[in-house]
């Protein structure tokens, strides 16, 4: 009999529904018997991984798409109300795991509400807060209310287990994902021989609205110095954000696309920091990462945040393998000196490619989600074996 006959999984935004998608497929290949009775709020990836939501509740992953501080403290009833009725629909259910990927100001409060609300299944955190960067004291939160923790590196893995929380890691999912992985055949019959730029302006509106100028500005010089700049156009975006990016975007190549597909096409990329550098480490491509906020917090950040890069890639390596470019040094200019530097000089090139190497070695080379299926299967039946190491 099934250890897992049903399980809730809650994601809240487009790479947590990325990793949802695997984790779904290599679990009910693990346990067809749960195709019908995997529940709760996802994203289209995950939805497409679920052969069946039935009667189920379920709920949509742009419930958590928010925007800058006003938004957020107008949603926070609706928020509220949304939290509630997940803990119901759990409660009544009971079924025998929940399943939260990233999203941590959303999901630690939930999985909070669940336990006092007298929840005695497993609970999960995919992808754990990075309490290694900042906001430590989220690690008690981690003990109390979570079974388990499957962080996507190595070094929060070491972090979370010194600090008492169990967690167990083995690779990151884009390891095996993108091994091998080749341009879509279409994408690199439209670049041509051209010097092709990959622009990555990310998946959220926040940082589409605070980036997408930056990036317009660096098309425009790329472009006046014989690159050809392509704007990538997430296929998770909400269809009136991807229409008004196709509108500012107009007079410039764009790829609607997976962004992977783009950034292998390419000689070398800009993004927004995120999921998008790991991605580009992985497939061996260079990036400059941009991130821009507001005054007020970027000082809370230089407060709170206790590493010195924000990208994730510049932490695996010995030295950091992608120059950051962070609010007001995140200008067209600075951008363009950063990838010529990369591009037109072959010594600081093989250095850079050489650190990518090491940083990909670094993410191990298992299936994650395979793995992920597998603790979490072990969990749910009480078996330690392969859960302690």
């Amino acid at each position: 009999m099934s250890a897992v006959r049903s399980l809730f999984v809650s994601c809240g935004e487009v790479s947590g529904d990325v990793y949802a998608a695997g984790f779904l497929r290599r679990l009910q290949e693990h346990e067809p018997a749960l195709a019908g009775r995997v529940w709760g709020m996802m994203g289209p990836r995950a939805e497409a991984a679920c052969p069946d939501l039935g009667n189920w509740p379920h709920w949509s992953y742009e419930e958590l798409q928010i925007m800058g501080l006003g938004e957020a403290l107008r949603a926070l009833p609706r928020i509220l109300r949304l939290r509630r009725a997940m803990v119901r629909a759990v409660m009544e259910a009971q079924p025998e795991a929940v399943v939260l990927i990233d999203s941590p100001d959303y999901h630690l409060p939930l999985a909070s509400a669940l336990r006092r609300a007298g929840y005695g299944g497993r609970i999960v955190s995919l992808i754990p807060p990075t309490v290694w960067a900042w906001r430590s004291g989220r690690t008690k939160a981690l003990r109390r209310d979570f079974d388990l923790c499957l962080p996507l590196f190595s070094f929060e893995d070491r972090f979370l287990s010194e600090r008492g929380v169990r967690s167990l890691w083995r690779a990151h999912p884009l390891a095996s994902e993108l091994r091998g992985y080749g341009a879509p055949e279409g994408l690199t019959r439209r670049i041509g021989g051209a010097r092709a730029i990959a622009l990555m302006p990310g998946s959220r509106r926040y940082d589409i609205k605070h980036h997408l100028d930056v990036l317009l500005g660096t098309a425009h010089i790329l472009r006046d110095e014989g690159y050809l700049p392509v704007f990538s156009i997430a296929p998770g975006l909400a269809a009136p954000l991807a229409d008004e990016l196709r509108e500012r975007t107009r007079g410039f190549e764009t790829w609607d696309g997976e962004g992977r597909g783009l950034l292998v096409a390419c000689r070398a990329s800009v993004g927004v920091s995120g999921t998008v550098a790991v991605e580009a480490m992985a497939l061996r491509r260079f990036m400059v990462v941009i991130y821009n906020v507001r005054p007020l917090t970027r000082l809370l950040l230089k407060a709170l945040v206790r590493t010195p890069y924000i990208s994730i890639p510049n932490c695996l390596t010995e030295a950091p393998v992608y120059p950051e470019l962070l609010c007001g040094n995140a200008v067209p200019e600075r951008i363009v000196k950063e990838l010529r530097r990369y591009l037109e000089d072959p010594v600081l090139r093989a250095e850079v490619d050489g650190r990518l190497d090491r940083g990909r070695e670094a993410m191990g080379t298992e299936d994650a989600a395979d793995f992920w299926a597998e603790c979490v299967i072990g969990l749910c039946a009480g078996r330690s074996g392969g859960l302690d190491g």
